[in-house]
């Protein structure tokens, strides 16, 4: 009797060790073609055809078929995640796929036409921004997937979303949308849209090692612009320089590539003066990077900013637990 409690108790440990989730594996709405206001909430979907997620959707219905189909699905977090870091899994897609929470973008992995490069072996992972989620109401997940041949659709793996901890509490998070191009210095006439974070190898830049540059606009009040601030821009392969209107904040690891460094792994946490920042109007962060081979960019979050006192706090509250 002894030997069973102990085997409880420790059952009951292992299931409590394990993060918060909603499997969303099951039966989705599926159509083949593409039609971009698949994406919205507001379209209406009630006479698409249903599929089984995870499965080859050769084995559901659709044999022979290559080209591009969409996914739909419905689900509810309940308010316990609201303050959670929180990733969405999607396990192994054949070839491409694009993914949009209640309309709005948060991942690609591989490229579409005309620069297509499958990405079949790729495990999708993607962070959710919490701002995009209605937290105990209905919220939609839209997958966009090109096949090129063989078997086609999210053939495999874990399909759930999960917390993997507590959020830090940003007053801006920056994860999302950023613009990108090639080379040292940001090109207006060449940027191009870039999901953070986010492999920029996923993104459309496959087998691209050397330079680049992220940006991103931000307004901040009178009341924070007087702060000393930190911006968390989580991991980035391999080397990065963080300016912010054009000043000079600081870096990571060897830009300038005299010799390649273990920076990669190290979690980018940039202390900012006060009145860095202008109240009021476009701030422009500057995030230039330098990958020396395999995997580049701003690869895992949390990105966002938070004041100095906000950052100690949470890195006293992480040591706690």
């Amino acid at each position: 009797m002894g030997s069973l409690m102990v085997l409880l108790f420790m059952a009951h440990a292992v299931l409590a060790a394990e993060p918060d989730e909603k499997d969303l594996r099951g039966l989705w709405k599926f159509r083949i073609g593409d039609r971009s206001e698949w994406a919205s909430p507001q379209y209406d979907d009630t006479d698409w055809d249903h599929i089984r997620v995870p499965a080859r959707w050769e084995n559901e219905g659709f044999r022979g078929y290559d080209g591009y189909a969409w996914y739909r699905t419905r689900f509810s977090l309940g308010a316990e995640l609201e303050n959670k870091k929180l990733t969405l899994e999607l396990g192994y897609i054949d070839d491409v796929d694009e993914v949009f929470i209640n309309g709005t973008k948060i991942g690609q992995t591989g490229s579409f036409s005309p620069h297509y490069t499958t990405a079949y072996n790729a495990l999708r992972k993607y962070e959710v921004p919490p701002s995009l989620i209605r937290f105990g109401e209905e919220n939609i997940l839209a997958v966009r997937v090109y096949d090129s041949q063989l078997e086609g659709g999210i053939i495999s793996g874990n399909v759930r979303i999960f917390s993997t901890g507590v959020l830090p509490p940003f007053f801006q998070d920056l994860t999302g949308t950023w613009m990108f191009n090639k080379g040292k210095a940001f090109q207006e006439q060449d940027h191009k849209p870039i999901q953070v974070p986010g492999a920029w190898e996923n993104q459309g830049y496959n087998n691209f090692d050397g330079y680049a540059v992220y940006t991103r606009k931000i307004r901040v009040s009178e009341a924070i612009a007087s702060q000393r601030l930190v911006l968390l821009a989580g991991r980035i392969d391999d080397a990065d320089q963080l300016f912010i209107n054009g000043k000079f904040i600081g870096e990571t690891g060897d830009y300038h590539r005299r010799g390649y460094g273990e920076s990669h792994r190290q979690l980018r946490n940039y202390f900012i003066p006060p009145h860095v920042f202008k109240a009021g109007e476009d701030n422009i962060l500057e995030i230039r990077v330098y990958d020396w081979g395999g995997f580049g960019g701003i690869q895992e979050g949390p990105v966002g900013l938070m004041t100095q006192d906000q950052f100690r706090a949470y890195w006293k509250s992480k040591r706690r637990n």
